[in-house]
């Protein structure tokens, strides 16, 4: 294959566009459980909205159609962060084009991995960050913390654990 293959950046020409005036596409088989909705709120506000919904112009509805971002736009709507104004790319995809983006967009994501996740939060329990604000701000509980840090092997990050010194046994034959 010879020359440069020509590549769009329409992440370049993010337009602010009123909440109202964007709406979901009827076709996207992706689905976020609520956890990983209420992380994705605690990165918006740690971080600010730092990715675009994706778009196209519904000229019949008046409306811009997501084709990727329904989730970042559902939590910035009335029942999360309740903005009035969201960032939007607009692409100039017909319908089967659109459909074809949403998968890809989905699917190119990627999954996490267990072991790098672990060393993860090794890396800011060794930086000082507290199990408490590792959770919150992971969107991960408190028993998930304990597991990736066994996983890391890491005797240190124990050492601030509270222990009990033993267990006892029940007698339960009512003698």
């Amino acid at each position: 294959m010879s020359g440069k293959t020509k590549i769009t950046f329409p992440c370049l020409d993010v337009k602010m566009v009123p909440y109202r005036q964007v709406e979901a596409n009827n076709y996207n088989p992706n689905h976020v459980p609520k956890d990983k909705m209420e992380l994705l709120r605690q990165s918006i506000l740690d971080n600010g909205f730092c990715f675009p919904i994706v778009v196209i112009w519904d000229e019949e509805r008046e409306k811009y159609v997501i084709i990727d971002g329904f989730h970042r736009y559902t939590v910035l709507g009335p029942k999360w962060l309740d903005a009035e104004s969201i960032p939007v790319v607009v692409l100039p995809h017909d319908i089967s084009k659109r459909m074809a983006a949403t998968m890809q967009f989905n699917k190119a994501r990627g999954v996490h991995q267990v072991d790098l996740d672990a060393e993860l939060i090794r890396g800011l329990l060794e930086q000082g960050m507290r199990e408490e604000d590792v959770s919150i701000h992971l969107g991960i509980d408190a028993d998930t913390v304990h597991r990736y840090k066994q996983l890391t092997g890491i005797l240190s990050l124990f050492a601030s654990s509270n222990y009990s010194m033993s267990w006892g046994v029940e007698d339960t034959d009512g003698q």
